[in-house]
C-alpha cells in the first residue's frame, strides 16, 4: 500500500469515526432530528418578572430541570425529572421508585433562574415529593414538591420569588402565551428567559383520559424551534389580567425537522395538586388569578372551573 493510499484511507476512518462518535452521543441523548435552537433562544427577563421560574440543584453543583413556584413553599416540574420511569399516582410511590429522590433527597434544592446557569444561588430545599406519572408521551408526567424557602443554605429575603397562580379555565385556540425557562447553558440565554408560543393546536383529553395535554408545534414559524433541556418548565398566558400557568414541557415526537412537544395542563390538575397542598400545610386555597383576594379554596366541596383529571 502507498503511502497516499494510506493516507486516503486514514483520513476516511477518522471522518467516519467522528460523525458516528456525534450521532452516537445525538441518540444517547434522545434528541431528535429536528429544528433546534441552541444560541439566544429568547428574550432576557431582565426585570425579574417571571421569578416564579427557577431550576432543580442536585447537591452543590448538579443542576436539575427547570421548576415553578405556584406558591411561596409549592413547586412543579416534570416526573421524569426525578428518574421516576413506572405508574406513580402519590407521594409514596414517587419516593420509592425515584432514583433522583433516593440519592439526592437530602440535599436537592432549588437555585435562582435569573443567574443561572453562571450563577447558582440556593433559593429552597425540597422536603417533600408527590407524582403522577405514566410511559408515553400522552401520559401524566407532573411532580409536585414541598420546598424550604428558610433552609440553612438558602439565601431567605434576599431573592425575591413570587409565584404563578395556575389557569382556572382552558385558553381558546390561537392564545397568545410564552414559555418561560431557565436555559441549561448560558449560550441559549443568559438567564430567565421568555420566548413567545402561539396555542394553536386542540386540547385533547379534558373528559375521557388521566391526563390533559395541548401540542405545541415547533415548526420556525408559528412557533420557535425546540429548545432542548426545558423539562418542567412552563408555558403562562394571561387570565383575568394576569399571567398563569398553563401547562408544562416535558416530551414529544418528532416527524420530520417538526418537533411535536406535549404540553402537561394544569388546570385539569388541581384538585390532585390542592390535596397535596393541604397534605403538606393543612391550607384549603391556592394562590389565583381571578379572585379579589388573590386567594380560592377548593375545599371541602368547592367546584373547579373545569373538570378534574383522575390518576389511573
Amino acid at each position: 500500500m502507498s503511502i497516499k493510499t494510506f493516507i486516503i484511507q486514514f483520513s476516511f476512518a477518522i471522518t467516519f469515526l467522528f460523525f458516528s462518535f456525534f450521532a452516537l452521543k445525538n441518540a444517547e441523548a434522545g434528541t431528535p432530528d429536528v429544528l433546534k435552537c441552541q444560541k439566544d433562544c429568547g428574550t432576557v427577563d431582565v426585570n425579574n418578572e417571571f421569578s416564579f421560574q427557577a431550576r432543580l440543584m442536585k447537591e452543590s453543583k448538579r443542576a436539575g430541570c427547570n421548576v415553578t413556584f405556584i406558591e411561596d413553599d409549592i413547586i412543579l416540574t416534570a416526573a421524569h425529572c426525578f428518574d421516576i420511569k413506572v405508574k406513580c399516582c402519590d407521594s409514596e410511590k414517587a419516593k420509592k421508585k425515584s432514583r433522583t429522590w433516593k440519592k439526592y433527597k437530602k440535599e436537592l434544592y432549588v437555585v435562582d433562574g435569573k443567574n443561572f446557569p453562571d450563577k447558582k444561588i440556593i433559593v429552597a430545599k425540597v422536603l417533600d415529593i408527590s407524582a403522577r406519572f405514566k410511559k408515553g408521551v400522552r401520559n401524566n408526567d407532573l411532580l409536585i414538591a414541598h420546598v424550604d424557602r428558610n433552609c440553612e443554605k438558602c439565601k431567605g429575603n434576599e431573592i425575591v420569588i413570587k409565584p404563578i397562580p395556575i389557569a382556572n379555565s382552558l385558553p381558546p385556540l390561537n392564545t397568545k402565551a410564552l414559555h418561560i425557562v431557565a436555559p441549561e447553558n448560558s449560550k441559549q440565554g443568559k438567564g430567565r428567559i421568555y420566548i413567545d408560543h402561539l396555542l394553536n393546536s386542540k386540547i385533547i383529553g379534558v373528559k375521557k383520559t388521566p391526563n390533559s395535554i395541548q401540542v405545541i408545534i415547533h415548526d420556525g414559524k408559528n412557533n420557535p424551534p425546540m429548545l432542548f433541556g426545558a423539562s418542567g418548565s412552563p408555558v403562562i398566558f394571561k387570565e383575568c389580567g394576569n399571567y398563569v400557568v398553563h401547562g408544562l414541557h416535558g416530551n414529544g415526537i418528532g416527524e420530520g425537522k417538526i418537533m411535536h412537544e406535549y404540553l402537561k395542563l394544569l388546570q385539569t390538575q388541581k384538585k390532585w395538586i390542592q390535596s397535596e397542598i393541604y397534605k403538606w400545610t393543612g391550607r384549603t386555597y391556592m394562590i389565583d388569578s381571578c379572585s379579589e383576594t388573590g386567594r380560592r379554596s377548593f375545599m371541602p366541596d368547592q367546584k373547579f372551573d373545569v373538570l378534574q383529571n383522575e390518576c389511573s
